[in-house]
């Protein structure tokens, strides 16, 4: 019998317009994915209709930063995600 282990990064964020939430980003990153699903939950159905650019901007930020955090993983060399877009 041997342990195997695996690690997993939860990474969620937020996008807010004018202080309001518009919508939540979240995704699960692990070594040796090739790919990282973000699940988006829109939390002003209102809100995002009037400002679906900037809310599909966060996404696309929000995809870009759990890229960077797969590939660090991937390298060895995970480094801290935390930031303001």
């Amino acid at each position: 019998m041997a342990l195997s282990t695996n690690q997993s990064i939860s990474l969620t964020g937020t996008s807010t317009i004018n202080g309001v939430q518009a919508a939540t980003f979240s995704t699960i990153v692990s070594k040796g994915l090739s790919y990282t699903s973000v699940s988006t939950q829109i939390t002003s159905p209102d809100l995002y209709e009037n400002n679906k650019a900037e809310v599909r901007k966060d996404r696309n930020d929000f995809q870009t930063v759990a890229d960077n955090l797969s590939d660090s993983l991937e390298s060895g060399s995970v480094q801290s995600t935390e930031q303001t877009v």
